[in-house]
């Protein structure tokens, strides 16, 4: 997913214990890590995608979501992944002008890529 962002100019953070990829709002495309422990682990942060495992009766079901170009009002009424304030967006709130087709295509090289032996 990382990779994939990167593709675009966008800079993705992991945020340690929560599910997702995150941008910086203020400077999507900048590459400063993240650093140094942060009362709040999701300021200044917004959810680009949503990773997800569910193991039940010996299944397991795996899911990736990368928001391209989307309605985001439904997700002003709860809190992503259950954290309260934080806000989502996809590729067009921060500047990226694509299509679902291509994100999913550049996506389903990276993970191939990756998940090759």
């Amino acid at each position: 997913m990382i990779k994939t962002l990167e593709g675009f100019g966008i800079t993705g953070h992991r945020v340690a214990g929560a599910p997702g990829i995150y941008v910086e709002l203020a400077d999507p495309a900048g590459h400063a890590a993240r650093t140094g422990p942060r009362r709040d682990p999701f300021e200044g942060l917004g959810k680009v995608a949503a990773l997800g495992i569910k193991v039940t009766r010996h299944c397991t079901y795996h899911g990736v979501a990368l928001n391209v170009a989307m309605d985001l009002s439904p997700f002003e009424g709860i809190n992503p992944c259950g954290y309260a304030g934080l806000q989502t967006v996809d590729l067009a709130k921060i500047g990226v002008s694509t299509d679902w087709d291509t994100v999913a295509g550049r996506l389903g090289d990276k993970l191939a890529s990756h998940l090759s032996p």
